[in-house]
């Protein structure tokens, strides 16, 4: 069976116009298809701000785009509004991947390449000026142990920040002491100066036995 192509031409003084159509014989736009269409080599895109549109059609089958912040829930005053993202990933052995990225709002994830898996983080976009994020970290572990502290390590005050600049902006800072034994839970929380959205990071590892071990890696980033 031979699918039917048809070109139809129109010719206006100075200027060419065309109109394919495929399985149609009174195609409707430059290019007209009536049937399925399949794409086979595609690239992973989510992480590049540059593609913000995703592809749509209406009822007639007519493909166009809307943006991707079009697609987020309206900002009421006094409503909430959520945004969830999560990197998951099984590896051989029990240290992290940093090529593994979570990007959420205005920060970039990492799980480290030992065994202790600590998460380290860093900016998405250059800054322009220092900044400095304040954090603090619930730490559950084996045994019923606990912990809780403020600044960048368990001795600091609550007014110890880490601090990006211009130049140090895409180079990782480890959450210290985030060491993520097996089954361990890690839950941190934090703000980007003067933005009104709040943060919070679970990470989590569990070690699989399947006849064969391996771990299995969870980064879970909420953005308020």
């Amino acid at each position: 069976m031979i699918n039917k192509i048809l070109i139809s031409l129109f010719i206006i003084p100075g200027m060419f116009l065309a109109q394919v159509g495929i399985n149609t014989v009174t195609p409707t736009r430059k290019l007209h298809v009536v049937g399925n269409m399949r794409v086979q080599v595609m690239t992973n895109k989510s992480e590049t701000a540059a593609y913000d549109r995703i592809l749509s059609s209406d009822i007639n089958g007519n493909v166009d785009y809307v943006t991707k912040s079009s697609m987020q829930p309206p900002i009421e005053p006094g409503a909430s509004n959520k945004e969830s993202y999560s990197l998951v990933y099984n590896m051989p052995g029990p240290n992290g991947d940093p090529t593994r990225t979570l990007k959420c709002g205005k920060f970039l994830f990492v799980f480290e390449s030992t065994d202790q898996s600590r998460i380290n983080f860093r900016l998405a976009e250059n800054p322009g000026t220092d900044v400095n994020i304040y954090m603090s970290m619930e730490q559950n572990f084996n045994a019923n142990g606990f912990q809780f502290y403020q600044g960048k390590n368990p001795t600091d005050s609550s007014t110890v920040p880490f601090i990006f600049t211009t130049s140090n902006w895409n180079v990782n800072q480890e959450f210290a002491r985030a060491n993520l034994a097996d089954y361990e839970q890690n839950i941190m929380h934090f703000q980007y100066p003067n933005d009104t959205d709040f943060y919070r990071l679970t990470i989590y590892k569990v070690k699989q036995n399947t006849g064969i071990d391996s771990w299995d890696f969870v980064a879970s980033c909420e953005k308020f």
